[in-house]
């Protein structure tokens, strides 16, 4: 079984994950220029719903993190232990993520991070692709 519990789809993320299956993180750009994550629903510098896919570099810069140890939820048992973590884009918004670290203890506020795309779910019932973060 993969790490990653079985992710599906709805309408709003289908755009998302098209793009993750591609190798590509897509988040939005508002009418004032700003790149912000995939929940957005409106530019907080304009207040405009008027949003756009923008695919990024998929680059950012380590901000916090935290090894879970215990799982949050009966999905993620198998998991566990794993590395949820704070990323800033090389563009701007703030993502929690999943970082794959071989040595947590190892890891520094600052550091590199790029993303990488993963299955999730099983061979017997595959899910969507997912972006994760790993150091640089």
């Amino acid at each position: 079984m993969s790490s990653f519990p079985l992710v599906e789809r709805d309408e709003a993320s289908a755009a998302f994950y098209d793009a993750a299956a591609r190798g590509e993180l897509l988040m939005q750009r508002g009418p004032s220029g700003a790149v912000l994550p995939p929940e957005a629903r409106t530019d907080p510098d304009s207040g405009s719903a008027d949003l756009e896919p923008v695919v990024v570099s998929g680059e950012g810069t380590l901000v916090s993190w935290v090894v879970v140890h215990q799982a949050p939820l009966p999905a993620l048992a198998e998991a566990v232990p794993y590395v949820s973590a704070v990323v800033e884009l090389a563009e701007g918004p703030w993502l929690m993520v999943r970082l794959l670290a071989d040595d947590p203890a190892g890891l520094r506020a600052g550091a590199q991070v790029r993303a990488r795309f993963v299955p999730s779910g099983s061979e017997e019932e595959p899910g969507e692709v997912l972006p994760v973060f790993e150091p640089v």
